[in-house]
């Protein structure tokens, strides 16, 4: 029988005609090819509709591929249908537990080759706001984040690197001395392994690391708000949404 295994297990997932579905799945029973194709692509559909949360571009493009390249693998003849039912099915493991990754941290996971965020950066930033030094030299591009409500100005502003990672920093002082440092990055903070998490997997989390209280903001996970201030790093962090 002369067919296509792939359009053939396309047009009984969208709907076949009673009759010709159930000459399918006939078929089914004695091809090994369109039984393949058929639960590749069944229990790839049921993990797309599993995903409750959507992921990123690129890992739809890293299934799309999987998926790909496993349906693509050369077939025996004589192979029984449940060894291929079996690789389908750790296949498709394989690729659920790359999804639940993406749920549960979304920002952790590895930018591409060359531009991972090194979990040091954490250390380097606490390092920085305890010595009360800028990154660099560079004249920032970006504008000051507007603090003026909590009566703290800029007196510092620079473009550098923190332990290899370009970042934004800008120091402000409130009129009696307190300090707080907000850094800016193109890249999300990986999460430090004492972070306390302040909602869900896209919120904001925080840690404190002997007099300094650090706020990673929520969403992108690009922002850093530092200080010796528990409750101004908090006011600063709802004022600029990032809690």
């Amino acid at each position: 029988m002369t067919h296509d295994p792939e359009q053939l297990a396309a047009a009984y997932l969208t709907g076949m005609r009673p009759r010709a579905r159930r000459r399918f799945e006939a078929h089914l029973l004695a091809c090994e090819r369109c039984w393949h194709e058929v639960s590749l692509a069944h229990r790839g559909r049921d993990l797309a509709e599993a995903a409750r949360e959507p992921g990123p571009p690129q890992l739809r493009d890293d299934i799309r591929v999987a998926v790909t390249a496993a349906a693509a693998r050369p077939i025996a003849a004589s192979r029984p249908i449940r060894r291929t039912v079996t690789g389908v099915a750790a296949t498709v493991a394989v690729l659920t537990a790359a999804v639940v990754v993406v749920l549960v941290r979304p920002w952790q996971h590895s930018p591409p080759a060359g531009r991972a965020t090194p979990p040091g950066v954490i250390a380097a930033a606490m390092a920085s706001y305890s010595a009360d030094r800028l990154p660099g030299t560079a004249v920032p591009a970006q504008t000051p984040p507007a603090l003026a409500p909590l009566s703290l100005r800029v007196v510092g502003a620079a473009a550098g690197q923190l332990d290899g990672v370009p970042v934004t920093m800008f120091a402000y002082r409130t009129p009696s001395g307190t300090r707080l440092t907000i850094i800016l990055s193109s890249r999300p903070f990986p999460e430090a392994a004492q972070a306390h998490e302040l909602g869900g997997a896209e919120s904001a989390w925080t840690m404190h690391s002997g007099h300094v209280t650090l706020i990673c903001a929520q969403g992108t996970h690009a922002m850093l708000l530092l200080g010796s201030d528990a409750t101004l790093v908090n006011q600063a962090g709802a004022l600029l949404n990032a809690i």
